[in-house]
């Protein structure tokens, strides 16, 4: 290996600590989870330094990058100085990719480099972009089960109690693979169902009683409204912790509820990106979980990762204003992307939780992503807003989409529900009213409501598209 490549992997393993084991009850790592501010700074800043220089050296993307506007990898002394560094979009990515097919050069892994060293293939989802694959490493994979087991053991988790049940297909979507290893770090049997369909993880749920489900939230819904087709009940089913991440959950209140509510078990979630944050980038923990009302957070490890928030010039924004997310990867050998623009919307604070754990926590959650913003008639609606109102009508079953037309120069929003087989057609109308007054109050949008019978929308069996735009 090349001697900034040796520096840098010995500089990540430094400060992985308890790597096998958990030091106690509370925390994986007391040393780390709970240390103060200004220790995590100086682990970012002394991270950071090695790895601009590892990445100047090593990712022709970001080296062409820091040679157009002058930047030397000696200019970044610490974390201070990370606004130096312009900030890298999934375009940006995709435009190297065109270019450079079909690796991209934003990598740090060489056809070489990866039949000595490699892993596995990764790829984005390709829902705002085309997908890029990301060739990763065996230290990238030691890296994930040590940060996801961290944090799946302030969600709770515990060996000799729980045992998972992992809902999908094993593809090369990144989430679930780093959590298999995280779980068997961690001691936590896993009950595999890759490639079953939903009855058959359904009667596996009921016949080998994990506690743990893993899947994506809309996957969630449809799996519980599967085992009821079977006579089965999810909220008298042996799960109690449902884990999902992929799209907006549990920072969704309504959808959180109805959740928590069919399967009668506490939400958990993670929080990332495939490029630069594919292992427990954003985190729930139990006290947070255990808080149904009020203002929901998502810690963010920070002594792998820099977290900051930018506005829409990419300027940095301090604690306690809403902007775009941006992450710095402090943890990888593949893919230790420089200030990627993840681009959802939240606001950070540095205000300890009450968990314990003193990095910094995105408020609310994460709201929307702005690649999914919809402007209609003007008007800025993320779909997240939608599902909110949708998920409190207990009338309505999982699936809903969002349609955006013309007509005569006009945008028009529709929203399409389904109501549940018990719901008589003579409540579809006034069904459609009170949605129809939910939005336009919430929203400040006149929406067309289309209320269908439940199973005339495609069903979602991973991550739901939800948005048509027409336009």
């Amino acid at each position: 290996m090349s001697d900034i490549r040796t520096q840098w992997i010995d500089t990540m393993q430094r400060y992985r600590l308890s790597t096998d084991q958990p030091d106690n009850e509370q925390f994986w790592c007391t040393q780390l989870d709970t240390a103060p501010q200004k220790e995590l700074r100086a682990i970012q800043s002394e991270k950071l330094q090695v790895a601009v220089r590892y990445v100047y050296e090593c990712i022709p993307f970001y080296r062409h990058k820091f040679d157009r506007i002058g930047l030397q990898p000696g200019d970044i002394r610490s974390v201070d100085d990370l606004p130096l560094i312009p900030v890298t979009t999934k375009q940006e990515m995709a435009d190297d990719l065109a270019e450079h097919s079909p690796w991209g050069s934003y990598t740090a892994l060489d056809d070489d480099l990866w039949l000595k060293r490699g892993w596995q293939i990764f790829a984005s989802s390709g829902t705002t972009a085309q997908p890029r694959a990301f060739r990763y490493s065996q230290f990238d994979r030691e890296m994930w089960m040590w940060t996801n087991a961290r944090a799946m053991w302030a969600m709770g988790f515990r060996p000799g109690r729980d045992s998972a049940l992992i809902a999908f297909g094993y593809g090369p979507h990144v989430w679930l693979w780093g959590v298999h290893y995280a779980l068997n770090l961690m001691g936590i049997p896993i009950i595999t169902s890759g490639g079953l369909d939903s009855s058959a993880r359904a009667r596996f749920i009921d016949r080998y009683k994990p506690s743990i489900l893993a899947c994506t939230p809309s996957y969630a819904l449809y799996l519980a409204g599967v085992m009821r087709e079977l006579s089965l009940d999810p909220a008298a089913s042996s799960i109690r912790y449902l884990f999902c991440a992929g799209e907006p959950g549990f920072s969704i209140p309504s959808t959180r509820k109805r959740l928590e509510e069919i399967w009668n078990a506490e939400l958990h979630e993670f929080y990332g990106c495939t490029e630069a944050a594919p292992s427990a980038g954003g985190y729930t923990c139990a006290a947070v979980a255990a808080q149904k009302e009020g203002v929901v957070s998502t810690h963010l490890m920070e002594d792998v990762q820099v977290w900051e928030v930018v506005d829409s010039d990419m300027h940095t924004l301090p604690d306690g204003n809403r902007g775009l997310t941006v992450v710095t990867n402090l943890c990888s050998e593949a893919s230790p992307q420089l200030r990627f623009l993840v681009g959802d919307y939240t606001i950070l604070t540095h205000e300890p939780c009450t968990c314990g754990r003193s990095h910094a926590r995105a408020v609310g959650g994460m709201s929307g992503r702005a690649d999914d913003m919809l402007n209609v008639r003007g008007v800025t609606l993320f779909p997240s807003s939608i599902e909110d109102i949708v998920r409190r009508v207990p009338a309505l079953g999982a699936e809903f989409a969002i349609v955006l037309k013309k007509e005569q120069d006009l945008d028009v929003l529709i929203v399409q529900v389904e109501a549940l087989p018990e719901v008589s057609t003579e409540r579809y109308t006034g069904i459609a009213a009170m949605l129809e007054r939910e939005i336009r109050s919430q929203c400040e949008l006149r929406a067309v409501i289309e209320v269908l019978p439940q199973g005339t929308l495609p069903p979602t069996q991973f991550k739901a598209k939800r948005v048509r735009d027409l336009r």
